[in-house]
């Protein structure tokens, strides 16, 4: 399974315009990026950018529904109805990472496996 999971905060770190010089963005890469759906994670609000069909698996269909059931979550979508940024702040971003982690090494059916999954998110959602 191929994706690009880049947490922004990488891209920032990789120093400033003045630092490493200005590039533009090839074209064929933006194309690229402007598949990807933004995920704001955690308090700190970590982003994320993610392939779309991630999100539509089922760990992260079912983490996003109950984070927007009981935490009130939002997903933004754009004209043509596809998801172009997902809200999860109250979810600690530790949970997100490690099932990211998963779904790359093909591991989602360790998440599949759990009866409570809705208690694992219960337990890692950051209280204030």
């Amino acid at each position: 399974m191929d994706c690009l999971v880049l947490p922004i905060s990488l891209l920032r770190k990789c120093g400033t315009a003045s630092q490493q010089g200005y590039r533009r963005l090839p074209e064929d890469r933006r194309d690229v990026l402007d598949q990807k759906v933004t995920v704001v994670v955690g308090k700190e609000k970590n982003e994320f950018l993610i392939d779309p069909f991630m999100l539509e698996e089922s760990p992260f269909r079912v983490l996003i529904d109950v984070m927007k059931e009981e935490y009130g979550s939002e997903v933004i979508m754009d004209a043509k109805g596809e998801k172009k940024r997902v809200n999860l702040v109250e979810l600690d971003v530790i949970l997100f990472e490690h099932m990211l982690w998963l779904m790359n090494k093909d591991c989602c059916y360790t998440l599949l496996q759990l009866n409570n999954f809705k208690d694992i998110i219960d337990f890692y959602v950051e209280d204030d």
